[in-house]
C-alpha cells in the first residue's frame, strides 16, 4: 500500500496515535544530541539529522531490566515474573540501518530458546522508518548490503519526495493496520514515479572479502595494531544497534531480591575475567579482534548475516576515534595493503 503524508500532517499523525493507544518514540533535539525518546507533541520531532545517538535496541532490549523476582522464608521459594513491559507503541523516524538490525536481532532473542522479553516487545512495537535524506563520512550501510532507503525490518518507510511530502510504503501486516487505522492523516500517492529523495553512501569495501581473511588470521599484527589507542570504554558496543552481551545479576537481602539482566559488553577488560584470575582477552588487541570477527565471522558461520549494519555509530561515539569501516577497509584489500603477521 502506498500513501502520501505531508509534513503538516505529523501533529495529527502523533494526535492519532494517542487516541489507538500507542506511546510515540521518536528522534528528539536537544541541543547537539538527537536521541530516541518518548514525546508527546510533533513538535518535539527532530528529522534534520544523519542518525540518532542512541540506537533502536534499547526499546527492546533495554540496558537493565528485572526478569524476576524472589521471596525466600524457611520452607520455600517463590517466584515472580515481571508483566507490562510490553507497551503498545510505535517508533516513529528511525533509519533504515536501525531498522534492519531487528531482524537480525531476532536470530539470536530466538535461537536456542525464545527470549519472552524481546519476542512481546516486537509484537508491541511498530516501526516507522524515514529514510535517509542525507549522510556522512561514517556511513557505510551499503558496503555490508543495506541501502540508505532499505526496507528490511520495518512496518512502514516513509520517503522524502519534497521540502514537505513524503511518500508512505506499507511494509508488513502491522504497518498496513497502522495506516489503515489513521487512514485520514494521509492521501492518495502521488501519479508516476515519484523523484525520491534518496542519500548516497559510497561503498567502503566489498563484505564478501571480509570473512575469507578473518577465517585465515586469528593471529595477526593488525589486531594490535589497530587497537593500540583503545581505552576499553565499551561505547561502541553500548551504541551498537547488534551488540547484545548481558549479565545477570541478583540485587537481593536475606530474604528477597531481584535477578537483573544489564547490558556488558566485550570490550571492558573484565568481560572474560575468570575466577581464577586467568583472562583468555587479556589484551585491548584480543578484544578488538572479537568484536570484528563476532560480526563479520561467528555470526555469519551460525546465522548467515553479518552483526553489523553499517550506522558508523560506534566509529562516531569512539573518544579515541577508532573507526570500524577502516579496519574492514584494511582487511578487505590485505592482500594490496600487506600488514605483517607474527
Amino acid at each position: 500500500m502506498e500513501k502520501l503524508l505531508n509534513k503538516n500532517s505529523f501533529d495529527s499523525l502523533i494526535t492519532g496515535f494517542k487516541k489507538q493507544g500507542y506511546k510515540t518514540i521518536a528522534p528528539k533535539k536537544d541541543y547537539k544530541l538527537v536521541t530516541l525518546e518518548e514525546i508527546q507533541d510533533a513538535n518535539e520531532i527532530s528529522i534534520d539529522h544523519v542518525i540518532t545517538n542512541n540506537s533502536i535496541k534499547e526499546f527492546f532490549f533495554p540496558k537493565t531490566e528485572k526478569i524476576l523476582s524472589y521471596t525466600i522464608d524457611k520452607n520455600k521459594v517463590e517466584m515472580e515474573e515481571p508483566e507490562g513491559f510490553a507497551i503498545k507503541s510505535v517508533i516513529f523516524g528511525s533509519r533504515p540501518c536501525d531498522a534492519f538490525s531487528l531482524p537480525v536481532m531476532d536470530k539470536v532473542f530466538n535461537w536456542d530458546c525464545s527470549d519472552k522479553f524481546w519476542v512481546e516487545r516486537r509484537e508491541a512495537i511498530t516501526i516507522v522508518t524515514v529514510a535517509c535524506d542525507k549522510s556522512d563520512s561514517y556511513c557505510f550501510c551499503t558496503s555490508v548490503g543495506l541501502a540508505p532507503d532499505a526496507k528490511q525490518g520495518s512496518d512502514v518507510l516513509l520517503t522524502k519526495i519534497s521540502n514537505d511530502e513524503y511518500l508512505v510504503e506499507t511494509v508488513t501486516e502491522k504497518g498496513e493496520n497502522l495506516v489503515k487505522e489513521l487512514e485520514s492523516v494521509f492521501s492518495d500517492p502521488p501519479s508516476g514515479t515519484p523523484d525520491r529523495q534518496v542519500a548516497t553512501v559510497e561503498k567502503k569495501f566489498e563484505i564478501d572479502k571480509v570473512k575469507p581473511w578473518l577465517d585465515d588470521n586469528f593471529q595477526h599484527n593488525v589486531w594490535d595494531e589497530f587497537s593500540y589507542k583503545c581505552i576499553g570504554c565499551g561505547a561502541c558496543t553500548f551504541v551498537c544497534p547488534t551488540c547484545h552481551c548481558f549479565d545477570i545479576v541478583d540485587e537481593c537481602t536475606m530474604t528477597k531480591g531481584d535477578r537483573v539482566k544489564n547490558w556488558d559488553g566485550c570490550q571492558f577488560t573484565m568481560f572474560t575475567m575468570h575466577t581464577s584470575g586467568h583472562n583468555p582477552r587479556s589484551t585491548q588487541g584480543m578484544r578488538w579482534r572479537q568484536r570484528i570477527m563476532h560480526k563479520f565471522k561467528y555470526y555469519v558461520e551460525k546465522f548467515d548475516s553479518t552483526l553489523c549494519v553499517g550506522c558508523g555509530r560506534c566509529s562516531r561515539v569512539c573518544p579515541a576515534d577508532m573507526n570500524i569501516s577502516e579496519m574492514l577497509e584494511i582487511i578487505a584489500t590485505e592482500e594490496n595493503q600487506p600488514v605483517s603477521k607474527e
